[in-house]
């Protein structure tokens, strides 16, 4: 079959597919996936440089959120069927034309998705869906920054917020990538490079309930400023680097600072994902959201979307389709 395997750590742009065997026959409690789509995000790309803290053993199989349809099942799988579509997690494998997963691993999606959409629910949507309404408890009518609200974390994101009913804010570098904001649902846009960013939010809103954030670096702090008594910072990634926050401001300020890692709570508890997958593929089938890719690549093409990825040029969400 055709897959992208990583021999060492390296450039994601320069991945290129090859042909290895197809998996084996699935065992007890597994299924084996013929693969529809993978959504991409830096997760994926820091295992292939070797960047993560967790360092797959050489070679692997890169790709951890995709969804497929069952080829077929192994010993005491009963409730799926070969040629069911569903969402899946793999801490990697996805970018190839199948996979062999614990059944476990699987959420079944009701007819009407979109494979390639629903390529994406495991990371980017779950991690979005799971932050604002689990971990940071976001209501009807409160207010959300978002920051780097352009690509696929930001992007899906505001559509859940906007989903939940509240008013978000959204910040990103250029006109194209603003507009692409307002595009996903977001009231007001701000250009996070001004030198006067929080000073554009506060005369619009005056503080924030919640800041949603994937970019850490410079624009933690300020950001973190702009929340109300009560308020929640959500921690979601540190594109831009790891930021320091002054402790003095969560006390002074009565807000919380909570980490948001979705993988981290799968792991710790399973029961988390029915109501996210259940849920996201619900508001999907209501038109409450729209988790179609904005990018699609083949496998031969697949480095390109890194670099797209890696470099900030790419707008919402990306599925690599072996």
């Amino acid at each position: 079959m055709k897959a992208i395997q990583i021999h060492e750590f390296g450039d994601p742009a320069k991945i290129a597919p090859q042909e290895i065997d197809a998996p084996p026959a699935p065992g007890p409690g597994q299924v084996r996936l013929d693969v529809a789509g993978v959504g991409i995000g830096y997760f994926d790309g820091l295992l292939i440089r070797g960047d993560y803290q967790i360092r797959p053993e050489l070679p692997f199989i890169p790709g951890s959120s995709l969804a497929g349809r069952v080829e077929s099942t192994g010993e005491g799988v009963s409730h799926l069927s070969p040629g069911d579509l569903v969402a899946a997690f793999a801490l990697h494998g996805g970018m190839a034309e199948q996979i062999l997963l614990p059944v476990s691993s699987c959420a079944p999606l009701p007819p009407g998705i979109d494979p390639l959409a629903a390529a994406n629910f495991f990371i980017a949507w779950a991690t979005s869906l799971y932050g604002l309404r689990e971990i940071g408890g976001l209501a009807t009518d409160e207010t959300v920054l978002v920051l780097g609200a352009a690509g696929t974390t930001g992007s899906t994101a505001i559509q859940c917020a906007k989903a939940m009913g509240a008013r978000v804010i959204a910040c990103a570098s250029s006109e194209e990538k603003r507009a692409h904001c307002l595009a996903q649902g977001a009231e007001l846009v701000i250009n996070y490079t001004a030198p006067d960013w929080r000073e554009q939010v506060k005369q619009s809103v005056g503080a924030v309930d919640v800041v949603y954030d994937p970019v850490g670096g410079e624009m933690a702090e300020p950001a973190l400023r702009l929340l109300k008594p009560g308020g929640r910072y959500l921690v979601v990634g540190f594109v831009t680097g790891i930021a320091r926050i002054p402790l003095n401001l969560p006390l002074l300020k009565r807000c919380s600072i909570h980490g948001v890692n979705w993988g981290g709570s799968v792991m710790a508890d399973p029961s988390v994902v029915p109501p996210v997958i259940r849920t996201l593929a619900e508001w999907s089938l209501q038109g409450r959201i729209d988790p179609a890719p904005a990018g699609i690549f083949d496998l031969d093409h697949a480095g390109e979307a890194f670099a797209a990825l890696f470099d900030r040029r790419s707008l919402g969400s990306i599925v690599v389709r072996p």
